[in-house]
């Protein structure tokens, strides 16, 4: 069952409730909500879980004469968060297909908790070694001890899929005001650049396409903490430190 509901501001927005046999494969977005982002075309959605204002989820779109559809990593953002039978799930559109979701439980209050599923997914390509080459280095030090010159902020990488939203406070200061749409980072002590799409988000913005790419060649990998240091504009460097 799934529905549209109407926000103050003019802010489109959904639900869904989640009933027995519901299948988890896919989502059909309303296209009355899709009607407010008619030039937004692109092949991935950014999901922002209410309870998790670090990380969001990154899934396929599929567009067919049907509708269009939430579809490779949906399950995913599910199996993550605990959805179960009789949630509540609201959908509020921001723009550039990103979209913030509220859970209800069956009794009509809010879900606060954290998701207790932490475990990562997962991966359909077949696994690598976790194994660090000497290009991608740890710092022996911690993030309470990472000084820099530049400023900086650290990150706990608690999932693979995740795509990470850059503190708010430090967004403010250091990025609101260029309006940058993308990002360029490069793992200490190495010499590539990679593009990273910003999916700005309220008082915020999230580090979206070509985060995944960034963190597979680096071999970042879950329980890694990451500082990211502002050298210039938008170009940050990141040093993996120890857990």
């Amino acid at each position: 069952m799934a529905g549209r509901i109407a926000k103050n501001g003019g802010i489109p927005s959904f639900f869904k409730v989640i009933l027995p046999g519901y299948s988890t494969e896919q989502l059909r977005i309303p296209p009355q909500v899709l009607e407010h982002g008619r030039n937004d075309q692109p092949e991935r959605a950014t999901l922002t879980w209410n309870t998790s204002l670090e990380c969001s989820w990154t899934v396929k779109v599929c567009r067919t004469k049907e509708g269009v559809y939430f579809k490779d990593g949906w399950r995913e953002f599910l199996n993550d968060n605990s959805v179960k039978e009789g949630d509540f799930l609201v959908f509020t559109y921001e723009g550039d297909m990103h979209f913030s979701i509220r859970d209800y439980e069956n009794n009509c209050c809010k879900r606060g908790d954290f998701p207790a599923n932490n475990e990562p997914h997962k991966e359909s390509t077949p696994a690598k070694s976790t194994k660090r080459n000497p290009g991608c280095p740890k710092k022996d030090y911690s993030a309470e001890s990472f000084r820099s010159k530049f400023p900086h902020y650290t990150r706990s990488i608690k999932k693979k899929y995740c795509v990470y939203s850059i503190p708010t406070a430090f967004y403010r200061k250091h990025l609101s005001a260029g309006n940058y749409e993308v990002a360029f980072l490069k793992i200490s002590g190495g010499t590539k650049w990679y593009k990273v799409k910003l999916v700005p988000s309220l008082q915020t913005a999230f580090m979206s396409k070509g985060w995944y790419v960034f963190a597979h060649d680096n071999q970042i990998v879950v329980g890694d903490v990451c500082a990211f240091e502002l050298v210039k504009e938008n170009k940050m460097v990141v040093h993996i430190l120890r857990k």
